[in-house]
């Protein structure tokens, strides 16, 4: 999987080899973090997206044709009677793929059904013939690419296209197997769209531990205030995967093969499990009776816990996107290591594209250690991000990855200069 952009936000070029864990460095400010929430939004909206299209459609239709046949209803004083929306969704469905020369039989039939003392004189018809030619006068490439609209001007707060030139053609191409994703964006807008095919993995984008205080708070405030990524994490949070008894009960098996070691890692840190009562506790593993909010926990153990729950409820499968926007910030650097540790694993085990953004040359050279140890090193790529004149280039240095710690280590030598000018200065009085 290989991920080029051009002249998007703050990003001039950028060509990012995803294929095992990706990890991009670089200064603050330079668009490192742009790199994974462009994949997530590439991703997500393109994630079953034909289907979702159509069954937008559907739904938008059967919305009109409940609206039309309930009025009729009421003129005729068949109140008594309500169809559920599982009908009107039939309804719609059948009109939306039926040939042109049949819709008018359709309607009759739906109308006798629906509307059994309706007369001669109905326009029910005609009006719902409208309704469907309404609906496909909006053609799929322009619901398509005002989707990949939505997603990134929700992502990036509306500034999609270079901020250095706001008037030239901003492109992603996300490509797998020979096949694109192309998206071309103009004025913020996506102007041109070309999906070679569907995505049917997902991804996630964590930045914030402080997300699974969330849990608690849409249980009364609800979720449509949160950021796109963060509505993402906290339904997967939330929502364990819906499977029939027996494909969970074999699926839990395979996974729990998988997650034994990676478990054991996080249980250093968080060996408790999130359970839900009046609201969303966590309860401690060598005291079930003792339980605490998940918002009173340690942003540490949050980091932890966030990725344990999502391993537990099943949202994570083999060769999903897990973008970390510098996972380090809130970890001692004990717990640097053992994160760094569950990081590798987790790609080596599920096969997970990992993207990892990173100011600390302390946990870049734990997952470069820890890649090796376990035998994925060759499946490790690192890019350090250059600010040029008219936006951040991203360099591959995986054959050079001391690129990255001299940039990292620089600041700390300028300190060691300062600690010696101290002592010689308290040398000389």
């Amino acid at each position: 999987m290989k991920l080029s952009i051009r002249n998007f936000a703050k990003i001039l070029r950028a060509d990012i080899e995803i294929d095992g864990i990706t990890i991009i460095a670089g200064n603050n400010n330079i668009g490192k973090s742009t790199i994974g929430k462009t994949l997530d939004a590439v991703f997500n909206a393109t994630y079953n997206i034909d289907e979702k299209m159509n069954n937008a459609r559907i739904d938008s239709l059967s919305h009109m044709l409940r609206n039309e046949i309930e009025q009729n209803r009421y003129k005729h004083d068949l109140r008594f009677r309500h169809y559920t929306m599982r009908t009107y969704s039939e309804f719609a469905k059948v009109l939306l793929e039926c040939e042109s020369a049949e819709r008018e039989e359709i309607c009759r039939k739906y109308e006798e059904r629906m509307i059994p003392q309706s007369d001669d004189e109905s326009d029910f018809v005609e009006k719902v013939i409208g309704y469907l030619e309404e609906n496909k006068k909006i053609s799929d490439e322009v619901f398509s690419r005002t989707i990949y609209t939505n997603y990134f001007e929700e992502s990036f707060h509306g500034e999609i296209n270079s901020l250095y030139d706001k008037e030239g053609l901003a492109e992603i191409v996300l490509s797998i197997k020979e096949k694109d994703i192309r998206l071309i964006f103009k004025k913020d807008e996506c102007i041109e769209e070309k999906h070679q095919f569907e995505i049917l993995n997902n991804s996630i984008y964590i930045d914030d531990p402080f997300v699974i205080d969330e849990m608690n708070h849409i249980l009364t405030f609800g979720i449509s205030e949160l950021s796109l990524h963060k509505r993402n994490i906290l339904r997967k949070l939330i929502q364990k995967e819906d499977k029939e008894v027996e494909e969970k009960a074999f699926s839990d098996l395979l996974v729990a093969n998988k997650l034994e070691d990676i478990i054991k890692i996080i249980n250093r840190v968080a060996a408790g499990k999130v359970v839900k009562k009046q609201k969303y506790m966590y309860q401690f593993a060598e005291d079930s009776s003792k339980e605490l909010d998940v918002a009173s926990l340690s942003t540490g153990v949050k980091a932890f816990l966030i990725l344990k729950q999502l391993l537990l409820n099943g949202n994570l499968s083999d060769k999903d996107v897990i973008v970390l926007d510098e996972p380090e910030i809130h970890l001692h650097p004990e717990w640097q290591l053992l994160y760094a540790e569950t990081i590798v694993l987790l790609q080596k085990k599920f096969d997970f594209h990992i993207v990892v953004t990173t100011h600390s040359a302390h946990f870049m050279e734990a997952l470069e250690l820890y890649s090796k140890k376990y035998e994925i090193s060759e499946r490790c790529n690192y890019y350090l991000a250059d600010m040029q004149e008219n936006g951040a280039v991203f360099e591959n240095v995986t054959k050079n990855i001391s690129k990255i710690y001299k940039q990292m280590v620089d600041p700390t030598l300028l300190l060691s200069r300062l600690r010696e000018e101290l002592e010689t200065e308290d040398d000389e009085l």
